[in-house]
């Protein structure tokens, strides 16, 4: 899961920086305002690898987008929705707060 979670940190850095540098991705001009999406995306990539419950969700929100994206997007994807389907007990507040 975690390196999924870097994959998908090096995206929205990546999509960050064609916003901030107006690319083209997609035949779509990107501007500043866009960049809302990839930061977000970065932040949840970064709470799922701290194993933060809000991490999961924007996680799996993400690995939903990314399923129409044949054949790379489908595999990252559906591998990450596995992969926080079958480790979900790592992301609750109360296994985290009784062993501190």
């Amino acid at each position: 899961m975690t390196p999924i979670s870097w994959c998908y940190i090096a995206l929205g850095v990546a999509l960050l920086c064609a916003c901030f540098l107006g690319g083209n991705v997609a035949g779509v001009r990107l501007q500043p305002e866009d960049a809302w999406f990839p930061g977000l995306l970065v932040v949840g990539a970064i709470g799922t690898i701290f194993r933060r419950p809000w991490g999961r969700w924007l996680s799996y929100f993400f690995s939903i987008l990314m399923l129409p994206g044949v054949p790379i997007g489908t595999i990252i994807g559906g591998l990450m929705i596995y992969l926080l389907t079958i480790y979900r007990d790592q992301f609750r507040w109360s296994s985290r707060a009784s062993s501190a």
